[in-house]
């Protein structure tokens, strides 16, 4: 068990402190608002202290001197920041993570040192985002991509077509049909909830599945949506942090335009971004979108910081004619209303908590994502000891106890990926590609594979 403190109970720092105190975690969580305290202390078994993040007499009723980790995660930069500065250098917490927004305090784009704050974790919600989308747009036809084992293994999300390979199948049938394609099915969801997953599993149009691949075998993903044309048009509306930084990625490989009705900043994106349309407009004027060639679109990105923006943009742009729409909704209740008319929805808190996740729960755990579905995640994890110290080194993963709902994807071992199944055995110092059904049972499978002496 971890003593974790908490700064900032907005969606991302509650939600962070609600699963770490399922992971079995001592949690202290700091917010100026008493209303927001009142409701995670309702439901939770989180302590609360009501005051300013950056104060030193409220760090110290935190207790930090016997945390081991401090998260900062406020809606302010600069008083993140300073709680970092003064948890290391007044309470020397040994693990010091900041979330940061403006980009002037990332290091690679600017001249602004860290180090003087004494940060040793950063948090960077644009840059996640940003990646987040870009493999989206990168793999047409999937909803969600991620990647893992150092970008050697893809998890790719896509929902079955009425008239794609796997509809009315068996999951067995699908090597028959691709033989040459060495892929593993992760997940499969019907109206959002789990499926069984084994050879007699039935596939039906609608259905959601999760496979695991590496990029060699992601060919797999055409014969899935062979009426899925090639990208070759971007365009994205706002041209906040992610906008920009999206812009600047996408324009590497797309014919990419960016929308902003600001004017200054339009002038600064068109001084800034190389190889990019930059037009100074209203994302929601239809006679814009049409004059811009919105049919040819192949993705319309809508990314300001403006939830009913960006889902009144997407679907205009899909109604005139764009192939596919991205959309970022930061509400949950949002998020739910228009899943079925916005091609993917993108959650900023789900992406920057698996960021978080993976940063604090042990340092065994290389990458955690959600997959945006209840409680699941997939996460890589290091398998440390030897058959005599762990309870997993030197079997079978047949053979292990796992949580209901758990599954082995993929080993990643000695920079090779090796997919899951059952006769492997797995060895020391392997990274586990796993999927987890509910992430409350991630205290379970941390006790699994924990080192320890005397388990046998």
């Amino acid at each position: 068990m971890k003593k974790i403190a908490v700064l900032g109970g907005g969606q991302v720092g509650a939600s962070v402190a609600k699963i770490l105190t399922d992971d079995g975690n001592d949690i202290t969580l700091v917010d100026n608002n008493a209303s927001v305290l009142e409701d995670l202390q309702e439901d939770n078994d989180i302590k609360t202290i009501q005051g300013n993040a950056s104060s030193p007499s409220i760090l110290n009723q935190v207790e930090l001197s016997d945390c081991d980790i401090l998260i900062a995660t406020t809606a302010s930069d600069e008083v993140n920041l300073v709680s970092c500065h003064l948890a290391k250098k007044m309470f020397n917490v040994p693990n010091v993570i900041a979330r940061l927004r403006n980009a002037e305090y990332r290091e690679e784009t600017s001249d602004f040192n860290l180090d003087l704050f004494s940060i040793d974790s950063i948090i960077s919600p644009s840059l996640l985002v940003t990646d987040f989308i870009k493999n989206i747009i990168e793999h047409p036809g999937a909803f969600q991509a991620f990647d893992f084992a150092d970008g050697k293994l893809q998890v790719i999300g896509v929902t079955v077509l009425r008239d794609g390979p796997l509809a009315g199948k068996k999951l067995s049938e699908f090597k028959k049909h691709m033989p040459n394609v060495n892929v593993n099915v992760i997940a499969i969801y019907r109206d959002r909830k789990s499926l069984p997953v084994n050879g007699s599993s039935i596939i039906e149009t609608g259905d959601d599945v999760f496979f695991l691949a590496t990029e060699e075998n992601m060919r797999f993903m055409s014969e899935l949506r062979k009426n899925q044309s090639r990208v070759e048009n971007i365009m994205i509306a706002g041209g906040g942090n992610v906008g920009t930084i999206l812009a600047a990625k996408l324009s590497e490989k797309f014919s990419t335009k960016i929308i902003e009705k600001d004017q200054s900043r339009s002038k600064y994106l068109s001084e800034t971004l190389e190889g990019v349309v930059v037009l100074n407009d209203d994302i929601s004027d239809e006679s814009l979108l049409e004059n811009e060639g919105i049919k040819d679109v192949d993705f319309f990105c809508s990314v300001t910081n403006d939830d009913q923006m960006n889902i009144l943009s997407s679907k205009l742009a899909k109604d005139l004619g764009a192939k596919k729409s991205i959309a970022i909704i930061n509400k949950p209740s949002y998020r739910k209303l228009v899943s079925k008319e916005i091609d993917v929805v993108v959650s900023p808190e789900d992406v920057t908590i698996g960021s978080l996740l993976a940063s604090v729960r042990a340092s065994d755990v290389v990458k955690v994502h959600s997959l945006g579905f209840g409680e699941a995640e997939l996460f890589e994890v290091i398998i440390h000891g030897d058959k005599n110290t762990s309870k997993v080194v030197s079997k079978k993963i047949s053979d292990l106890e796992l949580p209901q709902g758990c599954r082995i994807g993929a080993i990643y071992r000695n920079e090779s990926v090796i997919l899951a199944q059952g006769d492997i055995e797995i060895c020391s110092e392997d990274r586990l590609i796993i999927f987890l059904l509910n992430k409350r049972d991630f205290p379970k499978l941390a006790k699994l594979f924990q080192v320890g002496i005397g388990f046998f």
